[in-house]
């Protein structure tokens, strides 16, 4: 689009002539037009010596008064009345205010004539650097229609601290060819907005950022505009709800954009910023992301948490017959599988489990209807982090001992939280089964409840002390986090709650155990444990597209090729599956013996 003649710089014009009219050409802004009416007139009133600004027409001053005032006097007025204009306007330009023919002679002046008035012109405001941006007419602007988040959401419309309003429209120029975007600002307080979300604008360009090209400035609106037609991201990623692929390819590219756009804003703005409340774009004419720096427009309900770095593809139309075929040969097995694991397409599972069975790495199957859970692959050789006790209480310091066993002073303890937390490589976990999950559903002739396998790759421990009241003088001994796993090999890592994990006892040394029965006549509270997993899984439409692009990329989708091919660990289906109780939880819902059936079926306490 081609900036036109009224790109330039505007400027308020007061004429003081009799014949004063208001500016027709474009560029002309009147100060009631522009929100500076009470600042004109403050002008206008200051500026006693131009008496056209006053009544609009000149004024005849007494003979006397007229005669003895001084030119030199007349000139510190006029210099005094420019010094005025000048702090608040960036600049001004006065012409004319010449007066009529003299008198006769030296000492017999007639009255002056009556002459043009000084027409003043008035720049932006002082405090307002001039925006380097083209003015579009609001008659001009043809709004085409409102955007819309779905059927049931209704118009996008971002309400402010006031009563103004933002809304968002696709609009069409006259004279220009091409559709552009509209963001139109009414109401109480929508300007100061306006303003603020224009200089945001005015401070950043970035491919990934909505351009902005013009603005409106009417008398009750208040608009920006924006280079090309954008639509929320939910709508575009609507349209290739059919294919997997693309989906996964559009989010890839999308995350990337988002981060390359957040790191830009950094670097110009400072970090710390609000991202998450940023609206998230697409140019639908070429797939392009892009983000709206203004707060509080429409959400995606997408998390940008994952940076796979896939570009776009050159040459790709997404609406083109074989565009799948493209973006299979564009990507490579990594990147697709990198792309499936962001947490925008695998949906987070987190359950509980019995005390009393193994856990470690690999695949369950989750049955939420009969509240058990069943691991049906064989531990992968994969290790976790080195484990350790952490205290989420932050209050209760332990004394480690010589046998590894932590001791804990009653005297010391008013609330405590233990978490032991086994973080296994989540990567190297999550990639093997994303190569091999088809080939684990046709060993097991699984077709339906794909959903319910969980990709497990961390496990928590948790003890706690649960009745708050006054315990009685004693110790409470922690065993060391090693001895949770149940088998030395390498090949079996699989953990699991000891017989007796912790006890309480009267002697400092622990070497004389109160059992349970003899820990409560003493006072002493129960000692609660639970085991948590946490994990992905993947609806069928995934699994769909995975078995597609392994099968675009030249391999038998129900085979080990592509694991072994990439080098990923190999998942063995566990001979002899047994259900145990767990059921499905939210994420840090952990239990708080509330539900004291479910902790004694669960294995709570000992």
């Amino acid at each position: 689009m081609d900036a036109q003649a009224d790109s330039d710089e505007e400027f308020v014009v007061v004429s003081t002539s009799d014949d004063t009219e208001t500016p027709s050409y474009p560029g002309a802004v009147l100060p009631q037009a522009s929100g500076l009416k009470s600042n004109a007139k403050l002008f206008i009133k200051s500026i006693g010596f131009l008496p056209s600004l006053q009544g609009g027409r000149t004024q005849t001053w007494g003979t006397s008064e007229a005669r003895t005032r001084k030119y030199s006097e007349t000139k510190r007025g006029r210099n005094a009345a420019e010094q005025l204009v000048n702090n608040y306007y960036s600049s001004y330009h006065i012409t004319g205010g010449f007066g009529g023919s003299g008198g006769e002679g030296f000492d017999k002046g007639g009255d002056g004539g009556t002459g043009q008035g000084p027409t003043v012109y008035f720049g932006q405001p002082k405090e307002q650097e001039p925006f380097e941006f083209r003015t579009i007419r609001l008659g001009d602007l043809k709004l085409v229609k409102e955007v819309c988040l779905s059927t049931e959401s209704g118009v996008v419309v971002r309400q402010s601290q006031g009563v103004g309003v933002r809304r968002i429209h696709p609009a069409e120029i006259r004279g220009d060819p091409g559709t552009v975007t509209v963001a139109m600002y009414q109401g109480d307080g929508a300007e100061d907005e306006w303003r603020q979300d224009v200089a945001k604008y005015a401070s950043i360009r970035h491919p990934n950022i909505m351009q902005l090209y013009g603005l409106v400035n009417a008398r009750r609106l208040r608009g920006m505009v924006f280079h090309d037609e954008v639509i929320p991201y939910a709508h575009f990623v609507h349209r290739f709800e059919h294919s997997p692929i693309l989906s996964a390819y559009i989010l890839g590219y999308c995350t990337t954009g988002f981060w390359e756009a957040t790191n830009y804003i950094d670097n110009v703005i400072g970090p710390s910023r609000d991202f998450g409340s940023l609206s998230v774009w697409i140019r639908p004419a070429t797939g392009e992301f892009c983000l709206d720096l203004a707060l509080g427009g429409p959400r995606t309900n997408i998390e940008f948490v994952w940076h796979p770095h896939v570009l776009r593809l050159e040459n790709v139309s997404l609406d083109a017959p074989h565009s799948e075929d493209k973006i299979i040969s564009g990507l490579s097995e990594n990147q697709y599988h990198e792309l499936c694991i962001d947490r925008s397409i695998a949906r987070g599972r987190y359950f509980q489990v019995s005390t009393e069975h193994l856990v470690g790495p690999g695949i369950f199957q989750s049955d939420y209807q009969c509240g058990t859970c069943m691991r049906i692959t064989e531990p992968l050789q994969i290790l976790p982090e080195e484990p350790h006790w952490d205290d989420y209480t932050g209050e209760v310091p332990g004394e480690l001992l010589p046998n590894s066993w932590t001791r804990y002073d009653s005297r010391r303890i008013f609330t405590l939280e233990l978490k032991l937390q086994l973080l296994f490589p989540s990567y190297d976990i999550e990639m093997a089964w994303l190569a091999l999950a088809n080939h684990i559903f046709a060993e097991l002739q699984e077709l339906e409840h794909l959903e319910d396998y969980v990709c497990v790759d961390e496990v928590e421990f948790i003890l706690r002390i649960v009745d708050e009241h006054h315990i009685p003088e004693g110790y409470l001994f922690v065993c060391p986090p090693q001895d949770f796993l149940t088998s030395t090999e390498p090949h079996a890592p699989l953990y699991q709650w000891l017989a007796c994990p912790a006890y309480w006892s009267l002697d400092p040394s622990g070497a004389d155990r109160l059992s349970t029965e003899d820990a409560k006549s003493f006072g002493f509270p129960a000692i609660h444990i639970e085991t948590v997993v946490h994990g992905l899984s993947w609806d069928h439409s995934i699994y769909k597209g995975l078995w597609r692009f392994h099968k675009g990329k030249g391999f038998d989708p129900n085979s080990r090729e592509v694991a072994r091919q990439l080098g990923y660990p190999l998942y063995e289906v566990l001979s002899d599956p047994s259900p145990f109780p767990a059921r499905d939880i939210e994420l840090y819902s952990w239990c708080y013996s509330e539900d004291r059936e479910l902790c004694r079926e669960l294995g709570h306490y000992f």
